[in-house]
Protein backbone atom coordinates (compact mmCIF):
# COMPACT_ATOMS: atom_id res chain seq x y z
CA UNK A 1 0.00 0.00 0.00
CA UNK A 2 1.47 3.60 -1.12
CA UNK A 3 -0.87 5.26 1.97
CA UNK A 4 1.01 6.20 4.61
CA UNK A 5 -1.03 6.54 7.27
CA UNK A 6 -0.43 7.96 10.93
CA UNK A 7 -2.75 7.62 14.01
CA UNK A 8 -2.52 9.50 17.42
CA UNK A 9 -4.14 11.39 20.04
CA UNK A 10 -5.10 14.86 20.91
CA UNK A 11 -1.82 17.02 20.93
CA UNK A 12 0.26 14.42 19.29
CA UNK A 13 -0.30 12.00 22.08
CA UNK A 14 -0.72 7.87 22.43
CA UNK A 15 -3.24 6.14 21.92
CA UNK A 16 -4.33 2.62 23.63
CA UNK A 17 -2.23 0.51 21.29
CA UNK A 18 -5.47 -1.79 20.03
CA UNK A 19 -6.98 1.41 19.15
CA UNK A 20 -4.13 1.94 17.40
CA UNK A 21 -4.40 -1.19 15.14
CA UNK A 22 -7.91 -1.15 14.40
CA UNK A 23 -7.85 2.54 13.28
CA UNK A 24 -5.10 1.35 10.86
CA UNK A 25 -7.22 -1.68 9.66
CA UNK A 26 -9.94 0.74 8.87
CA UNK A 27 -8.11 3.47 7.35
CA UNK A 28 -6.71 0.58 4.68
CA UNK A 29 -9.89 -0.90 4.35
CA UNK A 30 -11.71 2.26 3.63
CA UNK A 31 -8.92 3.52 1.24
CA UNK A 32 -8.67 0.46 -0.55
CA UNK A 33 -12.61 0.50 -0.97
CA UNK A 34 -12.34 4.09 -2.51
CA UNK A 35 -9.71 2.99 -4.48
CA UNK A 36 -6.90 5.40 -3.58
CA UNK A 37 -4.69 2.52 -1.64
CA UNK A 38 -2.20 3.10 -4.18
CA UNK A 39 -1.57 6.90 -4.32
CA UNK A 40 1.61 8.16 -2.75
CA UNK A 41 -0.08 9.96 -0.33
CA UNK A 42 0.09 11.22 3.95
CA UNK A 43 -2.81 10.74 6.05
CA UNK A 44 -2.25 11.73 9.74
CA UNK A 45 -5.12 11.14 11.83
CA UNK A 46 -5.55 12.56 15.14
CA UNK A 47 -8.35 11.02 17.48
CA UNK A 48 -9.91 13.40 20.14
CA UNK A 49 -11.59 12.72 23.62
CA UNK A 50 -14.58 14.78 22.63
CA UNK A 51 -17.88 14.26 21.03
CA UNK A 52 -17.58 17.35 18.40
CA UNK A 53 -14.79 19.68 17.31
CA UNK A 54 -16.16 22.86 16.87
CA UNK A 55 -19.33 22.38 15.13
CA UNK A 56 -18.41 18.55 13.48
CA UNK A 57 -17.22 15.30 14.73
CA UNK A 58 -14.03 15.47 12.38
CA UNK A 59 -12.66 17.29 9.43
CA UNK A 60 -10.07 16.64 7.05
CA UNK A 61 -7.22 19.59 6.38
CA UNK A 62 -5.03 19.27 2.90
CA UNK A 63 -1.74 20.17 3.79
CA UNK A 64 -0.58 19.62 0.42
CA UNK A 65 -1.65 18.21 -2.10
CA UNK A 66 -0.69 14.74 -0.72
CA UNK A 67 -0.85 15.22 2.47
CA UNK A 68 -4.01 15.40 4.75
CA UNK A 69 -4.47 15.42 8.27
CA UNK A 70 -7.92 14.18 9.45
CA UNK A 71 -9.34 14.94 13.20
CA UNK A 72 -12.18 12.73 14.04
CA UNK A 73 -13.59 12.76 17.15
CA UNK A 74 -14.58 9.26 19.15
CA UNK A 75 -17.35 9.83 21.34
CA UNK A 76 -19.75 9.83 18.29
CA UNK A 77 -19.43 7.49 15.56
CA UNK A 78 -16.14 7.56 14.82
CA UNK A 79 -15.54 4.50 12.54
CA UNK A 80 -18.40 6.59 10.25
CA UNK A 81 -17.10 9.58 10.53
CA UNK A 82 -13.35 8.64 9.65
CA UNK A 83 -14.92 7.24 6.53
CA UNK A 84 -16.54 10.41 5.68
CA UNK A 85 -13.26 11.95 6.03
CA UNK A 86 -11.34 9.68 3.62
CA UNK A 87 -14.33 10.06 1.12
CA UNK A 88 -12.83 14.02 1.22
CA UNK A 89 -9.39 12.46 0.71
CA UNK A 90 -10.19 10.41 -2.00
CA UNK A 91 -11.86 14.18 -3.51
CA UNK A 92 -8.52 15.76 -3.03
CA UNK A 93 -6.40 13.00 -4.35
CA UNK A 94 -8.58 12.59 -7.65
CA UNK A 95 -8.89 16.46 -7.69
CA UNK A 96 -12.56 15.87 -7.76
CA UNK A 97 -12.55 19.13 -5.08
CA UNK A 98 -10.08 21.61 -5.28
CA UNK A 99 -8.64 23.17 -2.65
CA UNK A 100 -10.90 26.28 -2.20
CA UNK A 101 -14.11 24.42 -2.16
CA UNK A 102 -15.40 26.51 -5.24
CA UNK A 103 -15.36 23.55 -7.99
CA UNK A 104 -16.60 20.31 -8.08
CA UNK A 105 -15.47 17.72 -11.01
CA UNK A 106 -14.53 20.61 -13.10
CA UNK A 107 -17.67 23.07 -12.51
CA UNK A 108 -17.03 26.12 -10.59
CA UNK A 109 -19.76 28.38 -8.60
CA UNK A 110 -20.24 26.36 -5.59
CA UNK A 111 -19.45 29.01 -3.26
CA UNK A 112 -22.34 29.95 -1.81
CA UNK A 113 -23.99 26.29 -1.82
CA UNK A 114 -25.09 25.60 1.70
CA UNK A 115 -23.15 23.08 3.80
CA UNK A 116 -25.79 20.37 3.60
CA UNK A 117 -26.31 21.08 -0.64
CA UNK A 118 -22.66 20.98 -1.97
CA UNK A 119 -22.14 17.98 -3.61
CA UNK A 120 -18.37 16.77 -2.03
CA UNK A 121 -20.51 16.69 1.09
CA UNK A 122 -23.70 14.74 -0.24
CA UNK A 123 -20.87 12.19 -1.99
CA UNK A 124 -19.06 12.12 1.98
CA UNK A 125 -22.52 11.26 3.64
CA UNK A 126 -23.58 9.38 1.01
CA UNK A 127 -20.25 6.64 1.23
CA UNK A 128 -19.58 6.60 4.67
CA UNK A 129 -22.17 4.64 5.80
CA UNK A 130 -21.65 2.60 2.42
CA UNK A 131 -17.52 2.16 3.80
CA UNK A 132 -18.55 0.98 7.06
CA UNK A 133 -20.91 -1.28 5.87
CA UNK A 134 -18.22 -3.25 3.71
CA UNK A 135 -15.76 -3.10 6.21
CA UNK A 136 -17.86 -4.74 9.07
CA UNK A 137 -19.48 -7.23 6.62
CA UNK A 138 -15.67 -8.58 5.42
CA UNK A 139 -15.73 -6.51 2.11
CA UNK A 140 -12.35 -5.80 3.09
Amino acid sequence: MSINVSVMGPNRGGIDPLLHGFVLEVTNSFAKSLKINRFKAYVDIRLHHKYVIGDSEGFCEPKTDRAFKLDVCLYGNWMSTLAHEMVHVKQYLRRELNWSLSAWKGRGGWEDTVYWDQPWEIEARDLQHKLVLMYEYGAR
